[in-house]
């Protein structure tokens, strides 16, 4: 045990301040003070109340925003949580990652897509060269509002084989939405942040904040090549990346 560990436990050393705040502002959540989707109240207003810098309340903040406590929305402050989504299952579950890792429940699905030359990126991202690409677009929806993106590139070769017919435009939809996961053997997600989401989804503004979980996925349903590729753009205020890892 270290020294540190040593006189906190044995109440030699006090508990940093910012540690105290979260445990009220917590208490005060989890009785309701503050009711779910409210919005706290300002920075000055609450360092005011707990009797603390303005830098000692952003710290106790933070870490009620990593543990998905609290949110913040770019230009309008601090929301609690919504209690009522639980992401029961995280991304190690072969399913479509967008529903594991947003917080607000979607429901609605905007698409578009488009048909392309390949490019020496789409080489790269599908591992292998294909004639043509179809550039898919999904803008997720709650209550009206925009709550993530996902831009899917996906080879002539895999909507041949699965006998998608493109001017049904639901066949792609629930391929992309649904059959591609039911039937995938495997499939690999790389995480990143990114800045990039608004400009890549374009048609809507998805984070006011620009701060966002980039969900780079590859899917595999039977040869060494992928089906498609995914960019899964997820506004860190509304999406909680959750991987449930157990012992071998």
């Amino acid at each position: 045990m270290t020294e540190k560990l040593k006189q906190l436990v044995n109440g030699e050393k006090k508990i940093p301040r910012c540690v105290e705040v979260y445990d009220k502002l917590f208490e005060m959540i989890k009785d309701g003070e503050f009711i779910q989707d409210s919005r706290l109240p300002t920075e000055p207003e609450l360092a005011k109340a707990m009797g603390v810098s303005r830098t000692t309340l952003r710290q106790a903040l933070a870490f009620l925003q990593e543990d998905g406590i609290i949110k913040n929305v770019h230009g309008k402050g601090n929301f609690v949580m919504k209690s009522g989504i639980k992401l029961e299952k995280g991304l190690e579950v072969l399913e479509h990652p967008v529903y594991s890792s947003v917080t607000e429940k979607i429901d609605e699905v905007e698409f578009e897509f488009k048909i392309e030359p390949s490019s020496d990126y789409t080489s790269k991202v599908l591992e292998r060269k294909t004639p043509v690409v179809i550039f898919a677009d999904r803008w997720y929806k709650s209550e009206g509002k925009t709550v993530a993106y996902t831009l899917s590139i996906i080879p002539v070769e895999t909507i041949s084989e699965e006998g998608i017919d493109l001017s049904d435009k639901n066949q792609l939809l629930n391929y992309l939405e649904k059959k591609v996961y039911e039937k995938a053997k495997h499939s690999s997600i790389k995480i990143n942040f990114s800045e990039a989401g608004n400009v890549s989804a374009m048609k809507y503004v998805v984070s006011k904040s620009e701060r966002f979980y980039l969900l780079a996925e590859t899917i595999h349903v039977k040869n060494k090549y992928p089906v498609l590729y995914n960019k899964h753009y997820i506004p860190m205020e509304n999406g909680y990346i959750l991987i449930d890892r157990k012992a071998k």
